[in-house]
């Protein structure tokens, strides 16, 4: 059933078939069964994103900064533009509507903040943090865009991270754990949620998203002010980073199983991350020095990388880490342009043909004649 506020189910799955496929669907029936929308690809919706945040802060600039309603007019006026090019132009993922969203999104947002009273905290946060957050996610649950939808739940992670209660709770179990169990937490809630299927494919694109960057981004935040400190994570006692060790390995083999189950990337790139994070969890509960740590993970990747290649030589469950069709690659491409290049500069060369009629008279008997036939 087709929406003139976004696509159906099925005429977002050809766009999606569009944008795989490419030139190899016929446009004539694409259009005819996406029911008139329009996206763009991956290069020309960042620009646009891009043209619509600055679009949306010209318009703010145009009607001048006078008092905060001017952030309300300046947000509605953004959201009433991205709206009008979604239900008029049928525009879809196509950035420029994003943009204007999520700048208007944003400015409105901001608006609230200024109309808050008392200006306390909420739940140990600031209340106009938590809004902000709100509002972006919203417009990326409205454009279905898993990018907005995961930076708005990763500010969340940060956010509860940042409450007095879990300062407080952490000056007794350590910095940065509230933040790695909320976002562990949130990971494994969006690694279930992706086991059914759904008939949107931006909605298992958001999830995967979540699946993939929340356990890193979670780990990642107590080194986001000095990059100094990104190699060492702050925390508690040896119990504490027990947890958190075991934590992490109980979501990274959760990962592993349900990446291996669903043949899906994401769950896969998340246990990465996850055995990744669990790597500097066990070299900061050694006294081991960061060279010699360097080289024994190192080594432990190299051999593990090994082992699996020559476990999947022949096919396991459906996978196999050998190539399914011969001379495939840019190093078969260069193999092959290098083999022309030199079978023509080998090749014989071939005799010069010469003109039947030689001018100014033949090779013998003249008057243009010639003993060749």
């Amino acid at each position: 059933m087709s929406s003139r506020w976004r696509p159906s189910p099925d005429e977002e799955r050809w766009l999606e078939v569009e944008s795989r496929l490419g030139a190899a669907v016929p446009r004539a029936v694409v259009a005819e069964r996406a029911g008139g929308w329009r996206s763009t690809g991956p290069l020309a919706r960042t620009a646009l994103f891009v043209l619509g945040l600055v679009a949306a802060a010209l318009i703010l600039g145009v009607l001048g900064f006078r008092d905060e309603t001017t952030l309300l007019v300046a947000g509605l006026v953004a959201a009433f533009a991205a709206e009008w090019l979604t239900v008029a132009k049928r525009l879809y993922a196509s950035g420029v509507e994003e943009g204007l969203c999520v700048g208007g999104a944003l400015m409105i947002g901001a608006w609230l903040t200024t109309v808050i009273a008392p200006r306390s905290g909420f739940a140990g946060g600031t209340l106009e943090t938590l809004v902000l957050i709100v509002a972006v996610g919203a417009a990326g649950l409205r454009l279905l865009n898993p990018l907005v939808t995961t930076c708005a739940v990763i500010a969340f992670v940060y956010w509860v991270g940042a409450t007095p209660v879990a300062r407080a709770l952490e000056q007794s179990i350590g910095s940065g754990v509230t933040t790695v169990v909320v976002g562990c937490a949130l990971a494994m809630l969006a690694l279930v949620l992706g086991a059914r299927e759904y008939r949107r494919p931006s909605h298992d694109r958001m999830l995967d998203w979540l699946v993939a960057t929340l356990p890193v981004a979670a780990y990642a935040r107590p080194a986001t002010w000095n990059i100094h400190e990104a190699m060492q994570i702050p925390g508690g006692g040896g119990s504490v980073r027990l947890a958190m060790a075991v934590l992490l390995l109980a979501l990274a083999v959760a990962m592993l199983v349900a990446g291996l189950r669903r043949r899906r990337h994401a769950p896969l790139l998340g246990f990465m991350g996850c055995i990744a994070c669990l790597a500097m969890e066990l070299r900061l509960a050694t006294a081991l020095a960061t060279e010699t740590w360097l080289i024994l993970y190192g080594l432990a990747a190299l051999l593990a990388g090994v082992a699996l290649d020559r476990y999947l030589r022949s096919p396991r469950n459906g996978f196999i880490s050998a190539a399914l069709t011969h001379r495939e690659g840019p190093l078969d491409l260069l193999q092959t342009a290098g083999a022309a290049v030199l079978a023509q500069s080998t090749a014989p060369e071939l005799p010069r043909s010469e003109p039947p009629v030689a001018p100014g008279g033949g090779r013998f008997g003249g008057g243009g004649a010639s003993g060749s036939y």
